[in-house]
């Protein structure tokens, strides 16, 4: 365990052969550090206040952050600490001989996921795409990449990572699997970056403004099914409807009611796969009044009405349906 648990809280992964994995379990908190390829990745799950320190590597890397689950984890080195609320993501390049804090300060749970990438080991093609990206690479000390603020994780990576963490292959795949799906969340996160530098999205607001737009996005994400209006949750935040639909699409590069409808359709997913409810129940515990106009917003959102996706999950065999995950049952409901 030394080779990875340098201290008090300290880890490395420059020890990590290529398919290796460690895990380190701290009273309520787990720590598991894995390496596939040219990726590395850790996994952070805290359950109270702690803070960690990644070691310094002989050269420099790139770490991509997506919290999923948390309220207030920083995470940088002594010149600058960035903080990351629930469903947010950011890149940092860190130079070769620095090392870079994990600080959670809020209890409950907290779940970090870690990608990393040694600098040389990323393409010309890459590097060399875009000036706002080439020139983040060039950076000679520790910086981020999106340093006005933090950008919405998105339910594209979110299954990403869910299937990373948790899904199975036979064991000569595995390593495989686990490439492809790291590279496939790289790519996802330099393309949603594309998108809010090309569109000059990446504005630079007062921590005051910025803190307003986290509360209205935690409220959203913790009770989707309550009845909001844009005027009623700008006087809640204390800031106006303009200023409120201006920066939450710039924060998270979508509107306000844009990002609710997800919350509300992954909840009803969810509600339908695992729990199995009936589908006008479904629409009551999400927000909606009337089942017909629930199962219109979930046919635009899923690509299939909710009472299919139910059907095809009763069809599938009970040895395939026990073993899929609600990303299958929608894979197999739009089938």
């Amino acid at each position: 365990m030394a080779e990875f648990y340098l201290g008090r809280d300290e880890f490395t992964h420059g020890t990590l052969v290529d398919g290796g994995c460690h895990a380190v379990a701290l009273k309520d908190n787990r720590i598991t550090i894995s390496r596939f390829g040219i990726f590395s990745y850790y996994q952070i799950s805290a359950s109270h206040a702690s803070g960690y320190r990644i070691s310094a590597q002989p050269r420099p890397e790139i770490r991509l952050m997506f919290v999923s689950k948390g309220r207030d984890i920083r995470i940088g080195n002594e010149e600058e600490m960035k903080a990351f609320t629930a469903g947010e993501s950011n890149c940092s390049l860190v130079a070769g001989g620095c090392t870079q804090d994990v600080a959670i300060h809020g209890d409950g749970t907290n779940e970090l996921f870690m990608l990393i990438v040694g600098l040389s080991d990323i393409p010309p093609p890459i590097a060399d795409s875009q000036p706002y990206l080439h020139d983040f690479l060039e950076a000679a000390t520790c910086t981020w990449l999106l340093k006005g603020q933090n950008i919405l994780l998105g339910i594209k990576k979110i299954a990403v990572i869910q299937q990373i963490l948790h899904e199975k292959k036979p064991a000569y795949l595995q390593a495989a699997y686990m490439q492809l799906k790291l590279g496939e969340l790289f790519v996802l996160f330099l393309e949603k970056a594309d998108c809010f530098a090309g569109k000059g999205a990446l504005v630079q607001l007062r921590p005051e403004e910025l803190e307003r737009i986290r509360k209205v996005r935690n409220m959203l994400h913790d009770n989707p099914a309550a009845d909001y209006s844009l005027v009623g949750l700008a006087h809640a935040v204390g800031t106006n409807e303009t200023s409120l639909k201006n920066n939450f699409k710039a924060v998270y590069g979508i509107t306000v009611f844009g990002y609710l409808t997800s919350c509300r359709m992954e909840r009803a997913k969810a509600l339908l796969v695992k729990e199995k409810l009936k589908v006008a129940l479904v629409a009551q515990e999400v927000g909606y009044k009337y089942a017909s106009h629930f199962s219109g917003a979930f046919r635009k959102y899923f690509g299939c009405l909710p009472t299919k996706m139910l059907r095809v999950l009763v069809s599938v065999p009970a040895y395939l349906s026990s073993m899929a995950g609600p990303e299958v049952c929608t894979c197999l409901a739009v089938l």
